[in-house]
């Protein structure tokens, strides 16, 4: 099974490596809003940020099957300051992260990636009374989400310097409106410092051979969300919120090491029952699955909201050999917001 690899790496050869780092983006805003291009207060235009990062990473043991198969793993949590505009605030972020290497470029220098994911609390948020212009964050507490390419440059058996980019979003996932989320792009350097690490292989391992076969998927998942509505006076939102909910049935083909395909039917209750089936694509990893989906509801999909297509991006977190927690969010078209999807699965 793809996602028993973490479960027996530490029947490698050595003892598993940790790993301390330290990292900074200063980045630009993407004025994705009037609020972010001068309709504030200060009738100003809000272009910088700044990010410091202290992160923790675990990694496999060197020469195990883990280390093998996933080349450069590593995963951890971490802790970050924002440093906004005063009418966003400086919100901190808690979070998990993930990253491996794509490409080994020479014996010290690899091309890496990067994904986090948390929870980002203290913003300045929207407010009827007090702070009308900001329909870009809705709530004080948001859900963070961050992508990052990079060089790693092993500088030796402890210590490294990494330089590259990062994109990050910032958007409570319908749980209150307006939110309109917030997009930055950055330049991002850090050091980390290793424990347990050994110099680099000259000769690479080679990668064993991949099973196959079929999995199935089941998930049950739900949310809140607040709605809004458009009239020819402005934009309203509906007073409180109200619960969704769903199930998606979820067959897989295991292709290789990295990667699921399949499909899935998608059940949701969401002021109606809705029926609809997507295409799935899965990038496994240790511990972490990231699930992408694109689908067209089948029944009640026809009016408003529901028409064209949907998509789901959501996260597998390993918690058991059969068992993980989902944490997703849906998109109608590609850039409207429908709600997230906080659930637990079982691998049937």
């Amino acid at each position: 099974m793809a996602w028993s690899v973490a479960a027996t790496a530490a029947s490698g050869d050595s003892v598993r490596v940790h790993r301390l780092e330290a990292e900074v983006v200063p980045g630009i805003i993407l004025h994705t809003n009037e609020f972010l291009q001068g309709n504030n207060t200060e009738v100003r235009m809000m272009n910088r940020s700044f990010v410091a990062h202290l992160k923790y990473a675990f990694l496999p043991p060197e020469g195990s099957q883990e280390a093998i198969i996933y080349k450069g793993v590593y995963q951890g949590a971490g802790l970050s300051y924002h440093h906004f505009n005063p009418q966003l605030g400086n919100p901190v972020s808690a979070y998990l992260f993930q990253g491996a290497t794509i490409a080994t470029l020479s014996r010290r220098l690899s091309f890496n990636y990067e994904w986090n994911l948390g929870l980002t609390y203290g913003w300045k948020s929207y407010d009827e009374k007090d702070h009308p212009e900001n329909r870009v964050i809705g709530s004080k507490l948001t859900a963070y989400l961050d992508a990052e390419l990079y060089l790693r440059w092993m500088l030796s058996r402890q210590w490294d310097l990494n330089i590259g980019a990062s994109f990050a979003h910032y958007s409570n996932g319908n749980t209150s409106i307006p939110n309109a989320g917030l997009n930055v792009v950055g330049a991002r350097a850090s050091v980390a410092w290793y424990f347990n690490r050994q110099e680099p292989r000259l000769k690479p391992s080679v990668v064993p051979p991949s099973e196959h076969y079929w999995l199935w998927d089941l998930t049950l998942w739900g949310a809140w969300k607040q709605k809004g509505v458009e009239t020819e006076t402005g934009e309203y939102t509906i007073s409180g919120s109200y619960g969704v909910a769903g199930l998606n049935l979820n067959p897989l083909y295991h292709l290789n090491h990295w990667m699921n395909v399949g499909g899935s039917l998608d059940a949701s209750y969401d002021e109606g029952a809705i029926l609809g089936l997507s295409g799935r694509v899965e990038f496994v990893m240790p511990y972490f699955t990231i699930n992408f989906g694109i689908g067209h509801n089948l029944v009640n999909g026809g009016n408003g909201d529901l028409k064209g297509f949907y998509e789901i991006l959501a996260l597998k977190i390993a918690v058991m050999r059969q068992a993980y927690l989902h944490i997703g969010y849906s998109l109608y078209n590609f850039h409207d917001p429908n709600n997230l999807m906080l659930g637990v699965g079982i691998h049937l």
